[in-house]
Order: structure tokens, then C-alpha cells, then sequence
């Protein structure tokens, strides 16, 4: 059976350990954080953006339907995922040669089927996909290099898209909370002088995993919350919540055991939603994975009414 198919993990799964550390780094990440740094209160009381990850080209299911050039299996992929409650879809088919085919075939799929908004790398299919996709288009990812994040914020501003952009850049040795602060300013700044709308940007802190010296014996390490939500917040109060924020959930476990990476999904979701966090991609097809997030959307909504 497909762990990813589960319908839930029980907290039982997770060894104690790893559920003891787990918890000590969600509880410092809510309250180590001053009155008023509670951005799901600040930002307008916008939805978290559900986003599918399942069209990659990470995932085998998805590596076969392109091996075939199976339209019935990408539709099926897609459809299960916004049945879930996807809200838009991640479309990624890799760094092949023969990428643009495979981009153009895949959109016009997807297209005469579903008007569902799509996130997509950039890359020589970009700007025609832009052109001709009636559907919005988000494009991910750029790094914050600036002469590369020049030609993308131009071309997203020029078709009205929005543009996630990842607080690294090549070169960059470390992921902290000053350099990353420094390289959303310098984002900040480039769209200024681009007269790119903040509101179009996504700003990613990029999880990254630290060995945990609660779970080290039980795992390859532990995403690094409190990082994490301090950035969303600081992203909040220096765009005055106009930048939205988002991060890619599993990348956020991949040195955790497979088996348990579930477990630790269904805790983070919470946390970074009530730290202010704006989209998220994630497993659609983990069906209590989305029926939290659901939840955590509909008292959202309700705060909203």
C-alpha cells in the first residue's frame, strides 16, 4: 500500500523522541514571538493557497504519464488532487531537453479539461505558456539572483503573473535569518525599480533540515521552524503584508524516515498557517493532510465573516 495514500498517521507512529523534539520547536516558534506577530490576524484573512505537488517530476506516477504521453493518467493525477482540495497545481516535468513538448502537451491536457490556476518552472516554454495558457499562472521558482530575478519579475509583471522567489541565490553558504531578511530587501527593492506589485511575489525562506540531538539516532534531521516563521513574520511587517509567503511541505522532512513524514505534516500545517504563512504545496493525495488544511481555511473563513 501507498503511504502517501493513507487516509492518517497516528501520533503513536512517530517515536517518542522525534514527537518530543517536534513539539519543543513548535511550541518556542508561537511563543517566542511578541503581542501583534500573529500575521494570520494581519493579512487580511486571506486562504491558505492549497497547491498540489503531485505533476513533478519527483513523483514516479507522474515520470510514467509523461514516459507515455498518457493524457487519461494526467488528467486522473490532477483530478484527484483538486477532488482533495487542491486549489492550483505545481506542473513540473524536470530539466529534459524535450521539456517544452512535454509542457505544451501537458498544458493543453490540462487545459481543455480543468481552468484550474498552475504554478510552472521557468525555462524556454515559459514565455509561450504564459501567452497562451487562459488560466493564471504563478512562476516557480527564481532565486534571489538579481540579474536572473530582473528577466522573470519583467516577463511576470508583463503577463500579469505571480513569481515565487526562493530568499537563496547560488554562492550563498548559509540559510539564516540575516542573510535572508537582507535578500528579501534587495527583492523588495528590484521590484520597486521593475514596478512589479509586491502582491504578485511569493517569498520562500526555504526549509533546510539540522541534525536534532533529540532524534539524531531516529532520522536525518529536523526542519527548522523557528527560522522559518520568524522569516514569515518579518516578511509580513516589511512589506506591510503585501508580499505573500509560501514553502514546499515535504521539503521541509526530507531527512526524516519516509514512514513518518506524514506524521510531522499533519503538526507543521497548523503552526505555519497561524504564523501567517500565505500557500503551501503539498501531498493532495494525503487525505487527512487536507483535511486539516480544509480546517484550517474554514476558520479563516469564519474569522473573515
Amino acid at each position: 500500500m501507498d503511504r502517501e495514500d493513507h487516509d492518517s498517521v497516528e501520533q503513536r507512529d512517530i517515536p517518542d523522541r522525534l514527537y518530543y523534539s517536534i513539539s519543543v520547536r513548535v511550541f518556542r516558534c508561537r511563543h517566542t514571538r511578541t503581542m501583534g506577530e500573529n500575521n494570520m490576524n494581519t493579512r487580511d484573512n486571506r486562504r491558505l493557497l492549497l497547491v498540489g505537488e503531485d505533476i513533478h517530476i519527483l513523483n514516479p506516477r507522474f515520470q510514467a504519464v509523461l514516459d507515455r504521453h498518457d493524457d487519461t493518467g494526467l488528467i486522473r493525477l490532477a483530478q484527484k488532487q483538486i477532488n482533495n482540495g487542491a486549489m492550483a497545481l505545481d506542473l513540473n516535468p524536470g530539466p529534459a531537453r524535450a521539456m517544452t513538448d512535454l509542457i505544451n502537451w501537458a498544458l493543453k491536457t490540462l487545459q481543455e479539461q480543468f481552468s484550474i490556476p498552475l504554478f510552472l518552472a521557468p525555462g524556454p516554454h515559459l514565455e509561450p505558456a504564459l501567452r497562451q495558457y487562459p488560466g493564471k499562472i504563478t512562476i516557480n521558482a527564481a532565486t534571489a539572483d538579481p540579474a536572473r530575478l530582473t528577466l522573470l519579475m519583467r516577463l511576470a509583471k508583463k503577463y500579469h503573473a505571480e513569481l515565487v522567489i526562493l530568499l537563496t541565490r547560488p554562492g550563498m553558504q548559509t540559510i539564516d535569518i540575516q542573510n535572508q531578511l537582507q535578500l528579501a530587501m534587495d527583492v523588495i527593492e528590484q521590484a520597486d525599480k521593475i514596478g512589479m506589485p509586491l502582491k504578485n511575489i511569493y517569498l520562500d525562506p526555504v526549509f533546510s533540515v539540522r541534525t536534532d540531538p533529540l532524534a539524531w539516532n531516529l532520522s536525518g534531521g529536523m526542519p527548522d521552524l523557528d527560522r522559518v516563521l520568524e522569516l514569515i513574520s518579518l516578511i509580513g511587517e516589511l512589506t506591510n503584508q503585501k508580499a505573500k509567503t509560501i514553502l514546499a511541505l515535504s521539503n521541509g522532512t526530507m531527512g526524516i524516515a519516509a514512514a513518518k513524514r506524514s506524521a510531522l505534516h499533519y503538526r507543521m500545517l497548523p503552526v505555519l498557517a497561524s504564523g501567517g504563512l500565505s500557500a503551501v504545496i503539498l501531498n493532495c493525495r494525503d487525505h487527512a493532510l487536507m483535511r486539516i488544511a480544509r480546517n484550517l481555511n474554514n476558520q479563516i473563513h469564519q474569522k473573515a465573516a
